[in-house]
């Protein structure tokens, strides 16, 4: 009675397999597929890079002295023309009052040698005086004149120079550094030495992602290029860039060797500075509006491309002639048409799969899992 029961049992198992396996046969190999439409298809260069404003400004002084006064700190914004910090004028001030009493007595002197001359010219005129007189009133005249136009420049070089202690922002912006104290001395530059930077403004009106870009790659980069962009600080964000300098100067790191490419960062928020760290995808080359699948979907079979399309529940092999090839998709020139149920994934399938094949499949609505080609 046991053995019989064993053998049933057994024999029950494997119809069960079978049943199994003819399922499974019937259902066919499970695969992913995504419809052939159209699209854009792009390649991209990927390098890191550093944020850094083309306009930052260090401010320096044209004149030695004492700095008596900060008006501003790290972080603060101004607009041109805002006090930024003093320098201790006390002799340029006196100076410049001394200028301006000067002045005022060759003023003085000039309106009295004035009237001398015009009464002198009457008095010549009806022969009351000789030519010699006249001319000597004439050539006093010329001569306040002269002298008043000598210290008229003197008090403006005077007041030019008393302004130069002060000093203000040549352009609106953050100031991102500080590099004095009140009551340190300040020097101007020379040839040998650069002087005194007070502090460094930066115009945040522009910012710009300088990539560092594989020198295996610089070739394809062009100006005009345009590129996305990601900041660490900012996860949630891309941003757009355009491409308008690359530098013929390389840099280089242990091993590997780059050359800096500056990308304008369309619109960028007032919370980005100098110094931040990211990446960029710079697109070097597009074509928009193609037939395209997804690139993992192009097989090789006897040396001939194609994909395998789904028609009546089986992978049929479909030799295709591609165009560009793009990060994530192919351009497709000929071969399938729009709407065509392509096989996508997954990867061992479309290794494996063999002409005539039985599938089974969903399809994929929202593209392909990683889509960058937008």
């Amino acid at each position: 009675m046991k053995k019989k029961i064993i053998i049933t049992t057994v024999v029950v198992g494997i119809i069960i397999i079978l049943i199994i396996a003819n399922l499974a046969s019937s259902s066919g190999l499970q695969v992913q597929v995504e419809k052939v439409k159209r699209g854009v298809v792009k390649n991209i260069v990927s390098a890191p890079g550093t944020v850094e404003s083309p306009n930052e400004v260090n401010i320096s002084s044209d004149v030695m002295g004492k700095l008596v006064k900060l008006y501003v700190e790290e972080g603060d914004t101004v607009k041109e023309g805002d006090l930024l910090a003093k320098l201790d004028d006390t002799e340029a001030r006196a100076n410049y009052e001394k200028a301006k009493s000067f002045y005022e007595s060759q003023k003085a002197n000039y309106q009295q040698k004035k009237e001398e001359f015009q009464r002198k010219k009457v008095l010549y005129e009806k022969g009351l005086i000789s030519k010699k007189e006249f001319d000597d009133a004439k050539t006093a005249l010329l001569l306040a004149e002269n002298s008043l136009k000598q210290a008229e420049s003197d008090v403006v070089s005077a007041k030019d120079r008393l302004d130069k202690y002060t000093i203000k922002s040549p352009i609106s912006g953050i100031v991102t550094q500080v590099k004095v104290k009140e009551g340190e001395n300040v020097i101007t530059g020379t040839m040998n030495n650069p002087g005194t930077v007070l502090l460094t403004i930066t115009n945040i009106r522009q910012m710009d992602m300088v990539a560092d870009v594989d020198e295996s790659e610089i070739p394809l980069v062009n100006v005009s290029d345009t590129a996305e962009i990601s900041i660490d600080a900012f996860p949630d964000t891309v941003f757009m860039g355009i491409v308008y300098n690359i530098t013929g100067k390389p840099r280089s790191t242990g091993e590997s060797v780059s050359f800096p490419v500056r990308i304008e960062i369309l619109n960028p928020p007032e919370d980005i500075f100098p110094g931040m760290s990211g990446d960029c995808d710079i697109v070097v080359e597009k074509k928009t509006d193609v037939l395209r699948i997804p690139i993992q979907a192009l097989v090789s079979r006897k040396k001939k491309d194609g994909v395998f399309i789904v028609k009546d529940g089986k992978a049929v092999f479909t030799p295709v002639k591609k165009g560009m090839v793009g990060e994530r998709y192919v351009e497709i020139l000929e071969g399938v048409k729009e709407g065509d149920p392509v096989i996508i994934g997954p990867f061992k399938a479309i290794k494996e799969i063999k002409d005539g094949q039985r599938v089974s499949y969903r399809t994929n609505k929202g593209g392909s899992r990683v889509n960058k080609d937008k």
